[in-house]
C-alpha cells in the first residue's frame, strides 16, 4: 500500500472533497427573511423548501444521505443576495441553490451561479431578464413577466377595463409589469397611463390624488411593487377611497397580497382586490396538491399559497434531478433538470430549451396562472373568487365594492 506524504495528503484531500462526498446532501435556499424585502413571502418560500426537505428524508433521503437545508436571508437586495450565494456555494458546499423573491436578487446572483457551475432554481422571480439571460445554470419553476402579465391582460380585455394606470417599483420587474400590460393592450381601445417610483417608496399619496383628480379616474389600478411598498399602496388608496371602489378596482401585481400580513394590514378594506397567484392550493385537484395543502397547514398552521408551493417544488426538482442522474455532481443535476418531467403539486414541471422568446430558455412554459378576488375577510387565496382562466372561473364577472 502507498502511502502519501501529510502534506501531499492533505492537498489532495482539499482536491478531492467536493460537495458530493459530505455525510448530508446539501442544498441551498435564498429567500427575502428580513426587510426590506418581503419578508412574509420570504418565509412562504423557506418554509415550501422545509416542507420539501422534511419529505424527501423522511422517504430516506437521496443516494442513501439525509438532505440538509442551508437557508440565507437577502432581504430582498441583489448584493446580500450574491454574497449569499457566494457563502452557500464556496462555504457551504452546497450541490444546488434554489428560492429567492425579487427578481434583482435572482438576476444577479444568476451570474454567479455560472461562476461555480451550481444549478439555480429560481422561485418568486417573475422577471423576463431571469431567465432571458440564457445562463446554462439558471432554471425556473414560477412565471416569468411576459407569461403571466399577458393571461392578466387577457382578463383585462375580457372585463372590458378601458382607464388602466399602473403604478410600479423602478425594478426590472416593475418596469416589465408596465412593458407587458401595455404592449397587450395596444390596438383594444383601452388607454394605459403609468409611473414609476422607487421601491423603497411608502407614500403614494401623491400618485394616488393624481389619479383621483383626473378628468378620467381610471377604472383599473396595476399596483405593480412588492414587500411593504405594495400594501402601503393598496392601504392608502383605499384610505382616500380611490380603490376598491364602485367605479376602481385594484390589481396587485406583487405576491405580498397573498401573504397573512396582507389582511394585517387592510382589514376589511382588503375585500375585492384582485391578485394574480402563480398557482393555488387544490388547482389541479389532484393527490399530489391535496397532500400538500394538508401537509403544509398542518407543519405550520396556515395555509399554503402559490410561494409556498413554489419553494416545494424548487427543492423537489432538484431531489428528481439527483435521483434521475445517480449523482449530486452539479454538472449532472443540470442535465437532470434539463430532462426532467415531474408531476408535481401545480401540475407536471419541465424546463424547455427553446431560446425563443429568449424568457423561455430553461422556464416552466405550464405553470398555472390566476386571477383571483377577495370577497371575505380575512380570506385565503384558494377560497377567494377565480375570476380568470374563464375555464376555472368561480363567478361570472369582477364583483365591484357597493
Amino acid at each position: 500500500m502507498r502511502v502519501l506524504s501529510t502534506l501531499a495528503a492533505l492537498a489532495l484531500a482539499a482536491l478531492s472533497a467536493p460537495a458530493f462526498a459530505q455525510e448530508t446532501i446539501k442544498i441551498g435556499g435564498l429567500a427575502p427573511l428580513s426587510p426590506p424585502g418581503g419578508v412574509q413571502t420570504g418565509e412562504s418560500l423557506r418554509d415550501g423548501m422545509i416542507l420539501a426537505v422534511e419529505e424527501i428524508n423522511a422517504a430516506g433521503g437521496l443516494l442513501g444521505k439525509q438532505v440538509e437545508l442551508i437557508v440565507e436571508d437577502t432581504s430582498g437586495l441583489p448584493e446580500k443576495g450574491v454574497a449569499a450565494f457566494e457563502r452557500l456555494a464556496s462555504s457551504e458546499g452546497v450541490v444546488a441553490v434554489q428560492g429567492s423573491a425579487h427578481s434583482a436578487v435572482c438576476v444577479a446572483v444568476g451570474p454567479v451561479a455560472a461562476k461555480y457551475d451550481i444549478p439555480f432554481v429560481a422561485g418568486e422571480c417573475w422577471s423576463d431578464s431571469v431567465t432571458a439571460a440564457q445562463i446554462p445554470q439558471v432554471f425556473r419553476v414560477t412565471v416569468a413577466n411576459s407569461l403571466v402579465y399577458s393571461v392578466a391582460a387577457d382578463w383585462v380585455k375580457e372585463a372590458g377595463f378601458k382607464n388602466i394606470a399602473i403604478i410600479s417599483e423602478n425594478s426590472d420587474w416593475g418596469f416589465g409589469v408596465i412593458d407587458v400590460f401595455t404592449k397587450n393592450l395596444e390596438g383594444t381601445g383601452a388607454t394605459v397611463t403609468s409611473f414609476t417610483a422607487e421601491s423603497t417608496l411608502t407614500d403614494f399619496t401623491p400618485q394616488l390624488l393624481e389619479l383621483k383628480r383626473a378628468a378620467t379616474p381610471p377604472d383599473l389600478i396595476v399596483a405593480g411593487f412588492t414587500g411593504s411598498g405594495l400594501l402601503l399602496m393598496l392601504k392608502q388608496a383605499a384610505d382616500l377611497g380611490l380603490a376598491p371602489t364602485a367605479e376602481t378596482a385594484i390589481f396587485a401585481a406583487g405576491a405580498d397580497v397573498l401573504e397573512p400580513e396582507f389582511w394585517n394590514v387592510m382589514g376589511d378594506q382588503g375585500v375585492h382586490v384582485i391578485g394574480n397567484p402563480a398557482g393555488l392550493p387544490g388547482k389541479p385537484d389532484t393527490e399530489k396538491s391535496k397532500a400538500f395543502s394538508a401537509a403544509f397547514e398542518a407543519k405550520f398552521a396556515r395555509p399554503a399559497n402559490a410561494v409556498a408551493m413554489e419553494g416545494y417544488d424548487g427543492v423537489m426538482v432538484i431531489a428528481e434531478a439527483i435521483k434521475a442522474k445517480n449523482s449530486v455532481d452539479p454538472k449532472m443535476i443540470q442535465e437532470g433538470l434539463r430532462a426532467l418531467k415531474w408531476e408535481g403539486p401545480r401540475g407536471e414541471i419541465y424546463f424547455s430549451q427553446d431560446k425563443e422568446p429568449a424568457w423561455m430558455f430553461q422556464q416552466w412554459p405550464e405553470v398555472p396562472i390566476f386571477v383571483i378576488q377577495y370577497s371575505a375577510p380575512n380570506q385565503s387565496p384558494t377560497d377567494a373568487a377565480i375570476l380568470w382562466p374563464r375555464a376555472h372561473a368561480t363567478v361570472e364577472e369582477i364583483v365591484l365594492k357597493p
